[in-house]
C-alpha cells in the first residue's frame, strides 16, 4: 500500500535536514582552514619584512631580533624556520658570551624540531664553555644534546643508540660528556621492551651505563660533569638493579663532597607532602638534596653523610620516597632586595594587572605622583581592560586629569590605553577613531625623533599596533609600512605578526574560557 504523500514529504525533509549539519560543519571547517591559511600568509609576510629590515641593522640589534623572528616563523613555515635558524647559528660566532649562547640555543631548539640531523651536526660547532658560577648548572650544549638525542630516539628507536654514543664520545673530546642526554636516550629507547622483554631492556641500559661509568671514573671532571652524571644515574636507576648503580652513586657523592663551593654557587629547596620545607644554601648540599631520593636507597651512605655533614639530616629525611613533593633548584642564590624601587613596584603592578585588578591598582599608590606613575597607570589599564574595561577607563581618566598639558608621548600613550578599552567593549566606531588618531600621533613623534637622529620606542606603541592588527589590519599595516627602516620598525612588524598568531582579539580576557 503506497505511503501517504505527507509521510513521503516528511521523510524527504528529515533526510534533507540530517544532511545540512554535516554540510555546514564541512563548510565551516573549510572556511576555518582558508582563514588560517590567509592569516599564516600575512604572518609570514610581516616576519619577512621584519627580517629584511633586520638585515640592515648593526649585529647586536640583528642578534636581538633574529631569535624571535626565527622562533615565530618556524611555527608557520618549516623551510624558513630552518633557513633562519641556520643563519642565526652562523652569525652567532660574530659575538661572545651570553649573546652567542642565546643565539645558538635558539637556533638549535628550532632545528631540533625541524631538522634533528642538522642539529646533531651543529652540536660539534657549539662552544663548550664552563657555566658561570651562579648562572647555570651545566653548559647549554648539554641541555641541547638531550633534546637532540630525544628526538632522534623517538624517530629511529634503539637502533640510533650506537650513533649517539659516538656523538657523546666526540663531545667529551671537546670538554664534557653528555651523561644525562645519553641516559635519558637509553631509557627512552628501552621503553618499548618493558613488560615484554625486561631482560632485553636491562641489557640495553647496562650497555650504555657501563662505559659511561668507566669514563666518569677515569676522567677529569668538574661540578657540572658530576651533576650530569647524577642525572644519568637518577634515570637509569629506575630500570637497572640498584646494586649495579650503587658504586657509581658512592663515587658521585664522594666527588660532590670535594666541590669548591667558592667557585660554584647554587642553592635548592625541598617541599614535602606534609607541608615542610628544607633548604640547601651551597653547591654541595644543593646537589645532594636534588639526588636525595636516590641516595636514600643506600642506608649506609645516608648514615655516612649524616655523620660527616649533620646539616644534611633534615634534607635527607625530607627527600625520602613518599615524602618528597617537589624540589626547586639548583638555582643561583636569591639576592635580597634592599627595598622596593619605583621600577620594581611598577613591574609588580603590571604583573598583578593580569590576575588581580584591585591589587594592581593598590600597588600603583606606592609610586610617587609623576610621569612614571602616569605611565604605569596606563600599563595597568591596558592589563585589566579585558576583564574590567570600566575600571580601566577610570584609571585612564584619572591619568588624563593629572597630566595636563600632556606632551606628545603621554598623549599617545593615553590614546593607546583608550583603544584597549574600546577593543574590549567591541566599540568599533570609537576604536577606529582612536586608531587613526593614535597612528597620526605616532607619526608626529617619529618625525621629531628623526629630526633629532634617534628613533626609539615610546610607551603604548606595541599594544596599539597589536590591537590594530586584530581589529583593523589594513589601517595598521599601512601605518607600519610608513615607518622608517629601523630596529623599531622591525620590532613592530614582529609584534604585528604575534598579534595575528594569537587568533583572538586583544586585549585578552584573564577569565577562564
Amino acid at each position: 500500500m503506497p505511503r501517504p504523500l505527507c509521510v513521503v514529504l516528511a521523510s524527504f525533509v528529515l533526510i534533507t535536514n540530517l544532511g545540512k549539519p554535516q554540510e555546514t560543519k564541512s563548510q565551516s571547517r573549510e572556511s576555518g582552514a582558508a582563514s588560517k591559511a590567509r592569516a599564516d600568509t600575512t604572518i609570514v609576510s610581516l616576519l619577512q619584512q621584519s627580517h629584511d629590515v633586520g638585515q640592515q641593522l648593526p649585529l647586536s640589534e640583528r642578534l636581538t631580533l633574529l631569535p624571535r623572528q626565527t622562533q615565530m616563523v618556524s611555527r608557520v613555515r618549516n623551510d624558513l624556520g630552518r633557513e633562519w635558524a641556520n643563519e642565526l647559528f652562523s652569525i652567532s660566532f660574530q659575538t661572545k658570551g651570553t649573546q652567542r649562547s642565546w643565539a645558538q640555543s635558539t637556533a638549535m631548539s628550532v632545528l631540533v624540531r625541524l631538522d634533528p640531523d642538522r642539529a646533531l651536526e651543529l652540536l660539534h660547532s657549539m662552544s663548550m664553555e664552563e657555566p658561570e658560577a651562579n648562572w647555570s648548572i651545566s653548559p647549554p650544549k648539554m641541555q641541547l644534546a638531550q633534546q637532540v638525542f630525544q628526538v632522534l630516539v623517538e624517530r629511529d628507536g634503539a637502533s640510533v643508540l650506537p650513533q649517539l654514543e659516538q656523538e657523546a664520545e666526540a663531545m667529551s673530546n671537546e670538554g664534557h660528556y653528555p651523561y644525562a642526554a645519553l641516559g635519558y636516550a637509553a631509557m627512552q629507547a628501552s621503553s618499548k621492551d618493558w613488560g615484554k622483554d625486561n631482560q632485553r631492556a636491562i641489557q640495553m641500559l647496562q650497555s650504555v651505563f657501563d662505559p659511561a661509568f668507566a669514563r666518569y671514573s677515569q676522567s677529569r671532571h668538574g661540578y657540572s660533569d658530576d651533576f650530569q652524571f647524577g642525572r644519568m644515574l637518577e634515570v637509569l636507576a629506575g630500570g637497572l638493579p640498584f646494586d649495579s648503580v650503587e658504586p657509581a652513586l658512592r663515587l658521585l657523592v664522594k666527588n660532590l663532597l670535594a666541590t669548591d663551593t667558592r667557585k660554584y654557587q647554587f642553592e635548592a629547596e625541598v617541599h614535602t607532602s606534609d607541608g615542610k620545607t628544607a633548604k640547601a644554601d651551597n653547591a654541595i648540599d644543593a646537589a645532594i638534596l636534588v639526588y636525595g631520593m636516590l641516595i636514600n636507597r643506600d642506608p649506609e651512605l645516608v648514615r655516612e653523610l649524616e655523620s660527616s655533614r649533620p646539616e644534611l639530616k633534615t634534607v635527607l629525611e625530607y627527600t625520602k620516597e613518599g615524602r618528597q613533593r617537589s624540589i626547586l633548584g639548583p638555582r643561583r642564590p636569591q639576592v635580597m632586595r634592599s627595598g622596593d624601587s619605583a621600577d620594581e613596584i611598577r613591574m609588580d603592578a603590571v604583573g598583578l594587572s593580569h590576575s588581580n585588578a584591585e591589587a594592581a591598582i593598590a600597588k600603583l599608590q606606592q609610586l610617587p605622583d609623576d610621569d612614571k606613575r602616569a605611565s604605569a597607570m596606563l600599563e595597568v589599564a591596558r592589563g585589566i581592560a579585558g576583564d574590567h574595561p570600566e575600571r580601566a577607563a577610570e584609571l585612564i581618566a584619572e591619568t588624563q586629569s593629572k597630566n595636563q598639558p600632556a606632551d606628545n608621548e603621554i598623549q599617545f600613550n593615553l590614546i593607546s590605553a583608550q583603544a584597549s578599552v574600546a577593543a574590549s567593549q567591541n566599540n568599533q566606531a570609537v576604536l577606529h577613531d582612536l586608531l587613526q588618531r593614535g597612528f597620526e600621533s605616532a607619526n608626529h613623534i617619529l618625525v621629531e625623533q628623526q629630526r633629532t637622529g634617534e628613533i626609539h620606542f615610546f610607551a603604548g606603541l606595541g599594544p596599539l599596533v597589536q590591537v590594530g592588527m586584530q581589529n583593523e589590519p589594513e589601517l595598521t599595516t599601512s601605518f607600519i609600512g610608513s615607518l622608517p627602516a629601523s630596529y623599531l620598525k622591525a620590532d613592530v612588524l614582529l609584534g604585528a605578526a604575534s598579534a595575528l598568531s594569537m587568533g583572538k582579539r586583544l586585549p585578552l580576557s584573564n577569565r577562564p574560557q
